[in-house]
Order: C-alpha cells, then sequence, then structure tokens
C-alpha cells in the first residue's frame, strides 16, 4: 500500500533527516535524531522559559511513538513506562544517552509497525506520531540553535 511507504520514508526522514539534498522537514544531518544528541544531560535537565525541558520533550515524544506502534500491533496496548515526562530529567549523561537510546528504539518500532497492515484509523495514528515526531524535531533545533554559546 503506497500511504505506508510514504508514511515510512518520511518517519526515516523526520528521524535521520533527507537522504537528498533537501527534504519536507530537515535538511541532511538535521533529523529528530541528530537535533536530539545535541543536547547534554545538563542542557536537556534546564528549563525552557516556561515550557518542557528538553529531556520532558524527548521522553514524551518516545512515550508517544512507543504507544502508537504498540498499538498499532495490539488496539488494547498500554505504555509500559509509568515514568511521567513531565518531572523527569536525566540525573546522569548515562541516563541522557539511554533516554536517546531509547528514542531511536521507539522510532524503529513504530516504522517497523508501518509493515503492519493497517485500518484508516491505523494510518490516521500513525501519521499523527509522524507529524508529532516532525514538530518535536524542529523544536529541539531551534532550541539547539537559540542556546548561548559556551
Amino acid at each position: 500500500m503506497p500511504h505506508r511507504e510514504l508514511l515510512r520514508d518520511t518517519l526515516r526522514e523526520v528521524l535521520y533527516g533527507p537522504g537528498g539534498l533537501r527534504g519536507l522537514f530537515s535538511e541532511p544531518g538535521q533529523g529528530l535524531l541528530h537535533a536530539a544528541h545535541a543536547f547534554t544531560a545538563a542542557q536537556a535537565r534546564a528549563p525552557q522559559s516556561g515550557q518542557p525541558s528538553v529531556a520532558a520533550r524527548v521522553m514524551a515524544l518516545r512515550h508517544a511513538l512507543q504507544l502508537t506502534a504498540a498499538t498499532l500491533s495490539d488496539p488494547h496496548a498500554l505504555l509500559s513506562d509509568p515514568t511521567d515526562p513531565h518531572t523527569w530529567a536525566p540525573a546522569s549523561d548515562a541516563a541522557w544517552r539511554a533516554e536517546l537510546v531509547a528514542l531511536a528504539g521507539a522510532g524503529q518500532a513504530l516504522y517497523d509497525a508501518l509493515y503492519r497492515p493497517l485500518d484508516t484509523a491505523g494510518l490516521r495514528e500513525a501519521q499523527g506520531a509522524v507529524v508529532h515526531a516532525a514538530r518535536e524535531a524542529a523544536v529541539l533545533r531551534f532550541i539547539r540553535d537559540t542556546l548561548p554559546a559556551g
């Protein structure tokens, strides 16, 4: 089905950046994972002027991607990580790296789920997750680009 193939291509671009010179959501090397890896644990913990911290954004997105991937396989699936993203902050560089690995795994799980047969509701849910990831990637790039030098 072409819709799933387009969604997979779009998700791949959102996660890693476009394969060519320019994509719909970013330039080469500017995908979600690249943007998230640009932050140190200290930067990820830092409050963002009344907005969620980078760490909270990353964990909330990971939860959304994981839950979407799980529900595409089983409509009654539940999120297995009870951690509240709004209060979570990485205690160490290792904890932040583990969260980044989990984010990449969630993106891969959604990508894999897009190979399953999906009904209209499943396609809509998958599209929503991809758009959510694209938005968060743009927000992370903006935050990264506006951090003070040093």
